[in-house]
C-alpha cells in the first residue's frame, strides 16, 4: 500500500497515448470497451456478494470468485480504463536502493479538448462531449464502488458476520487504492495546469513591462531635452 514514507514522484509524461484526430488518441469503440471493463468486474463482485447466499451456503467458493473479480477490476482500472477514459495513470517502481517511488502521470489535453467551442466543427464538438461523458462515468464508477462496499462492511459488522466484513475490507482496500492513485494524478495535473497559467501570466506581464519601459525612457529624454531649451526633432 502507499505509505507517506515513500518518495512520491509527480510526473506529467509524454509517453502516454497521443493523437490529433477528432476522436482523440483512442477510437470510440476502444472507449466503449474500456467503460465496459471499468464496470464489469466491480459489478460482478458486488452481484456475487449480494446473491451468493441464494445459491450456496459455502463461504469459500463465493470468496474466491469475489477475490478474482476484485483482482481483475483492480488491474483493469489501474492499467486500462483510467489511461483510456481520463488520460491518467499511476504506478510505482523500486530503485536500486530499495526505495519505492510512486508516479502519477497525466496525458496532456488534445488541441480539441482545449479549443474554444465556437472554433470546433459539429463532429469535433460531439466527440469532445462523448469523451466528457465517458470521463464522468469513469469517476462515478471509481467513487461509487468503495462507497457501496463501505455500506456492506457496516452492515456485515453490525450483523456480526465477521467473515463477510473481512471480504468487504479487502474490497475497500483495493478500491480505495485506485481512488487515491487517480486523485493524486488529477491533483498533479491541476497543479501543473495552474503552474502553466502562472507562467503565461508572468511572461505576459514581463513583456508588457518591457514594452512600457522604452516608452517611459523616451518621454523622460524628451522632457529633459525640452527643459534644457534644445529644439525637439519631430
Amino acid at each position: 500500500m502507499m505509505d507517506s514514507r515513500d518518495e512520491v514522484v509527480l510526473a506529467l509524461t509524454d509517453d502516454m497515448d497521443t493523437g490529433s484526430s477528432s476522436d482523440g488518441p483512442h477510437s470510440p469503440s476502444t472507449r466503449r470497451s474500456a467503460v465496459i471493463g471499468h464496470f464489469l468486474f466491480r459489478s460482478s463482485a458486488l452481484i456475487i456478494y449480494i446473491l451468493c447466499a441464494w445459491f450456496t451456503t459455502s463461504f469459500v467458493l463465493p470468496f474466491i470468485f469475489i477475490l478474482v473479480c476484485l483482482s481483475l477490476d483492480f488491474w483493469v482500472v489501474k492499467n486500462i480504463s483510467g489511461r483510456i477514459l481520463v488520460g491518467l495513470r499511476w504506478s510505482s517502481y523500486t530503485d536500486d536502493a530499495g526505495v519505492v517511488h510512486w508516479r502519477y502521470d497525466s496525458r496532456k489535453p488534445s488541441p480539441i479538448d482545449s479549443a474554444d467551442v465556437s472554433s470546433l466543427s459539429r463532429r469535433e464538438l460531439a466527440a469532445r462531449m462523448a469523451r466528457q461523458q465517458l470521463s464522468r462515468l469513469f469517476w462515478i464508477g471509481l467513487i461509487a464502488s468503495p462507497a457501496i462496499w463501505c455500506l456492506f462492511f457496516l452492515a456485515s459488522l453490525f450483523s456480526l458476520h465477521i467473515r463477510w466484513a473481512f471480504v468487504c475490507t479487502i474490497a475497500l482496500c483495493m478500491n480505495i487504492a485506485n481512488v487515491y492513485g487517480y486523485i493524486r494524478c488529477w491533483m498533479s495535473n491541476m497543479n501543473e495546469s495552474e503552474s502553466n497559467i502562472l507562467k503565461v501570466i508572468k511572461s505576459t506581464a514581463t513583456r508588457k513591462m518591457s514594452n512600457l519601459w522604452p516608452l517611459s525612457q523616451t518621454k523622460s529624454n524628451l522632457n529633459n531635452t525640452s527643459g534644457n531649451g534644445l529644439p525637439l526633432v519631430a
